[in-house]
């Protein structure tokens, strides 16, 4: 027996991942409050001058020591 193409089209169209609907604002929210977190914790390292992350001669006094112990 030949298969109907409404049978056929079926078929094919059922094939792959479905997402229900119901899920996307949940989705679009974790997008945007991931990227939000990396945004500001990205700004908060690179602008802000009390964390130490490179040697900053202005406010470390490493130096100072160093050269006080020879």
């Amino acid at each position: 027996m030949i298969p109907t193409r409404a049978l056929m089209n079926a078929a094919k169209q059922s094939s792959g991942t479905k997402i229900p609907v119901e899920l996307t604002p949940l989705v679009l929210a974790v997008c945007v409050a991931l990227s939000s977190g990396c945004f500001f914790t990205y700004k908060k390292l690179t602008t802000d001058d009390t964390l130490r992350l490179t040697e900053n001669s202005n406010q470390s006094a490493l130096k100072d020591a160093l050269a006080k112990e020879q």
